[in-house]
């Protein structure tokens, strides 16, 4: 049985046409479920049209490869990373621990797909590095604002080592989702960040020295 599907009429220089509305969440959807079942290596671009119910030139209008589907795939779970000044630091820090990082890995999607993507970001150097720059480190940047924000507060100590924080609660949260039949709680989140506030990772004293 094919995919219902909402259609709609456009107008453009070549004309009038109708158009597949609802056609991307399916094909997300669709390459969730692929990647869940098969893993990014046995992923394949027909296999996600066929099962999105699209011929396959509908997907390459939006996506130019399996690795920019993917990229979207990821993207499409993400939540925005709070960075408003909430004059708070422990709230704000535990805004980003919550919203931008457990939602993400905590989701039951995510851990649906991570043993299999993980497996295949290995074997993959392309992919592994676009998911690095592209996805983690632009969003790890964006964190970095309200770590920033706390030092300038005297929350956290001058020579804090604002990446290793990062890390240490993405660490903990992905460890949970990929060995852990539940994902971290909203209290573990808490005590995550008050033992961060309490006896943060600081940098070697050369590294201070050179900042």
């Amino acid at each position: 049985m094919g995919q219902k599907r909402t259609l709609g009429v456009v107008e453009d220089s070549t004309g009038v046409h109708r158009r597949d509305l609802d056609a991307r969440e399916r094909i997300l959807d669709a390459a969730w479920k692929n990647l869940a079942e098969l893993g990014y290596s046995k992923l394949t671009v027909g296999g996600v049209a066929a099962d999105a119910g699209v011929g396959k030139a509908t997907l390459y209008r939006s996506w130019s490869n399996k690795a920019a589907l993917v990229l979207d795939v990821i993207r499409s779970q993400l939540h925005a990373v709070p960075t408003d000044d909430l004059g708070d630091s422990r709230q704000e820090m535990l805004t980003v621990a919550s919203k931008a990082m457990l939602r993400f890995y905590g989701s039951g999607r995510l851990r649906a797909v991570l043993p299999s993507l993980i497996g295949d970001l290995f074997d993959d150097e392309a992919l592994r590095e676009v998911m690095r720059v592209e996805i983690l480190e632009a969003r790890k940047q964006q964190s970095t604002v309200v770590l920033e924000r706390a030092v300038a507060r005297g929350v956290l100590p001058e020579d804090t080592d604002l990446s290793l924080v990062l890390d240490m609660w993405a660490g903990t949260m992905l460890f949970r989702s990929l060995f852990a039949a539940e994902s971290v709680t909203e209290e573990e989140v808490g005590r995550l960040v008050d033992a961060t506030i309490a006896s943060p990772p600081r940098k070697p004293v050369a590294a201070a020295d050179d900042a």
